[in-house]
């Protein structure tokens, strides 16, 4: 068996509400990174209860809800409200809130379960017509699989390499809550990729790169283009950036993650609590080479 047909067994898909759900929190708790507030977001935050919101984010700190999701949803068919309630026996408090925080998703992933669903029906008849990297780029050409077939890359960062030896499972889950075309999140030996179920292959439509939007989005802000500017001239930890521009230290962790997650700047490394971040000009050169080429301008190659 080639590498690729090893990628093509290794591929599953699944409507996964609870994994959903942690994602959706990770989105409602990051709205710079991801561009504002979604149509989703203020239903969804008019529905919940005060206070709730904070208590799911430091239970976030200390537990992988991720995990929890993966866990609860490998075990037993149920339905997503008596699934939950299985964490009563083990951790009653947060049970009590991943339930009043799907009640007040819930009505959003049932207006979409039906485009979830099938999504779940086409997406493998896709993939039988595909080579399977092919079909992973298709979704955003922010992974792709490296030219030996060995590998997942992630372009995450400064890039992610994803040796497959040490995957059992490539999970497609479409979602509700999606904020890109793709996102990702290894567990283990599982790597997921969360997908907007309306996605269109830019090859088909014309759409543009998801790296070129997300590198410009990264950059249409004037306090991220200030900590570039910071970052650029030397490397700094971000308690020193939120020093230096005279806003806190969260402010500036929440726009980091956006300036890394668009490889603008990168952790160069950690000296005890303090992680240091530096500039990637290569970055730069390649948004402008890759929207040269998009707008199909001479010597807009992309390399």
């Amino acid at each position: 068996m080639n590498e690729h047909e090893k990628i093509r067994r290794m591929i599953a898909f699944r409507c996964s509400p609870l994994l959903d759900m942690a994602l959706s929190l990770v989105v409602l708790q990051n709205p710079e990174r991801f561009g504002g507030a979604a149509p989703w977001m203020p239903r969804v935050l008019e529905r919940l209860p005060e206070g709730l919101l904070e208590r799911l984010r430091e239970m976030g700190e200390r537990t992988d809800l991720f995990a929890v999701a993966m866990d609860l949803e490998d075990g037993p068919s149920l339905p997503a409200t008596d699934a939950i309630g299985r964490l009563r026996e083990t951790d009653p408090a947060l049970a009590s809130d991943l339930l009043t925080y799907w009640a007040a998703i819930s009505p959003e992933v049932a207006a979409k379960a039906g485009l979830l669903a099938e999504s779940v029906q086409k997406e493998p008849a896709r993939l039988a017509r595909m080579d399977p990297p092919a079909f992973i780029r298709s979704f955003s050409d922010r992974v792709e699989v490296t030219g030996d077939g060995k590998a997942l890359v992630l372009h995450w960062g400064r890039g992610l390499r994803v040796p497959l030896e040490e995957l059992k499972r490539i999970l497609f889950v479409p979602s509700a809550f999606c904020p890109r075309r793709l996102m990702f999140y290894r567990l283990g030996p599982v790597q997921i990729f969360f997908y907007d179920p309306l996605h269109e292959e830019p090859a088909v439509d014309g759409e543009a790169p998801e790296s070129l939007i997300l590198g410009f989005s990264a950059l249409a802000d004037p306090t991220r283009l200030k900590l570039l500017r910071l970052v650029a001239r030397e490397t700094l930890p971000a308690q020193e950036m939120a020093r230096r521009l005279g806003v806190n230290e969260s402010t500036v962790s929440r726009h980091l993650r956006l300036l890394v997650e668009a490889g603008l700047v990168g952790r160069d490394r950690q000296e005890g609590k303090y992680v240091y971040y530096s500039f990637e000009p290569a970055r730069i050169d390649r948004l402008a080479r890759m929207a040269k080429a998009y707008l199909g301008k001479e010597g807009g190659a992309v390399l």
